[in-house]
């Protein structure tokens, strides 16, 4: 009877103090939040661990984002997709389908570019080689002129009312592509590859919590830095220095020869094909047969399109630089409080610290009953 009293003991006694040093132990690695001191001297595990990694932390979550998730490569790849490709395309035709209800007309067009042209004599003469050759030669004019410069005042007034309205839309895009079944799955993806090429990085971590609690948190804290106002601010701001700098390009920086004539041989062929000038030349776009807008929308949204996707490909770069994803993230993160950050953990891998919390007293307690046979015998 002594003999199971002393295992039992023992046992009682190795299961609190193996549970209680593992409960200290994760306790520790939130709390302090802040150094302790006796007579100057700073007591050990003070600050806990993640208070005193913070700025660590948060600067690998902004350089495993930037380098690994939300990549150029990445970008550049999901603007060349076909399902890209087709939204913008949408977009495209959904703007040229405005020209129905405008009033603008074709000789007015004419005059605010300063096309010296007797049109109604060139639709009865080779219209299509003559307005070809006059654009190829407005081109050749006006190619070292800034963008700024060609187009007129009204034009550069609406897209400055419009341009604010361009960050919003890039980032409501952004929240329902990361709210997707796409986006969370892409984000897995990613997560996975990552897990396999530094899986001995990430080996503490997924200690605490699976890969699909870590893509679910990055999913939600991407959707969160979207309606973040200083992300609205950096993304208003390099758009904004974006378009300034692409309307102080010249002409052939922003469309080479080739595009510019290939976009004028299918305008002109479309033109001529469609409408009877010489009576609609004054009459407004919205009063002409719709057929024409949508014969245009077809012929030349694909030209358009696929000239936004190389602007934007060719300028991605610039705008990453400027946006700077790493510091972005890395600032957000500093600013969590450190309460948040542990309720954040603890919410993701309340299960799997319970589970070590649990071991620590099952391990404890069977060291406790060895110990105790030991101290029978000796």
């Amino acid at each position: 009877m002594q003999a199971f009293l002393v295992i039992l003991f023992m046992v009682v006694v190795g299961a609190v103090i193996g549970g209680v040093t593992n409960v200290i132990a994760i306790r520790m690695l939130f709390h302090p939040f802040k150094p302790y001191y006796i007579f100057k001297m700073r007591i050990p595990f003070t600050p806990g661990l993640i208070p005193k990694r913070r700025e660590e932390i948060a600067t690998k979550i902004g350089q495993v984002i930037e380098e690994h998730l939300i990549t150029e490569s990445v970008i550049l790849q999901k603007l060349n997709e076909p399902n890209t490709r087709e939204a913008i395309n949408d977009l495209v035709i959904k703007q040229l389908s405005k020209l129905k209800s405008d009033d603008a007309t074709i000789r007015k067009f004419a005059n605010q570019f300063d096309f010296d042209l007797d049109l109604d004599d060139l639709i009865n003469n080779k219209l299509d080689k003559t307005i070809i050759n006059k654009l190829n030669n407005y081109y050749y004019d006006k190619q070292a002129t800034s963008i700024n410069e060609i187009l007129p005042a009204d034009v550069i007034t609406m897209v400055d009312e419009k341009l604010d309205q361009a960050g919003d839309l890039i980032r409501e895009r952004a929240r329902n592509y990361l709210s997707s079944d796409k986006g969370a799955r892409d984000i897995y993806d990613m997560l996975d590859t990552f897990f396999a090429e530094k899986g001995k990085i990430v080996g503490l971590l997924q200690m605490f919590m699976t890969k699909e609690s870590i893509a679910e948190r990055v999913q939600h804290e991407l959707i969160r830095l979207t309606r973040h106002p200083k992300a609205k601010v950096i993304i208003d701001k390099v758009i904004r220095d974006e378009y300034e700098t692409l309307k102080s390009q010249p002409l052939s920086h922003v469309v080479k020869e080739e595009q510019f004539t290939n976009i004028s041989e299918s305008l002109v062929h479309l033109v001529i094909t469609n409408l009877q000038l010489n009576e609609k030349m004054d009459t407004p776009i919205s009063k002409l047969t719709p057929k024409l807008v949508d014969q245009i929308q077809v012929g030349v949204a694909n030209t358009i399109t696929d000239l936004i996707i190389k602007q934007a490909s060719n300028h991605l770069s610039t705008i990453m630089t400027k946006i700077n994803l790493r510091q972005m993230v890395e600032n957000q993160i500093n600013t969590f409080d450190l309460d948040y950050i542990e309720r954040l953990i603890i919410e993701i891998a309340n299960k799997e610290l319970k589970l070590i919390m649990s071991l620590g007293f099952i391990l404890g307690g069977i060291i406790g009953f060895f110990q105790g046979i030991v101290a029978i015998f000796v």
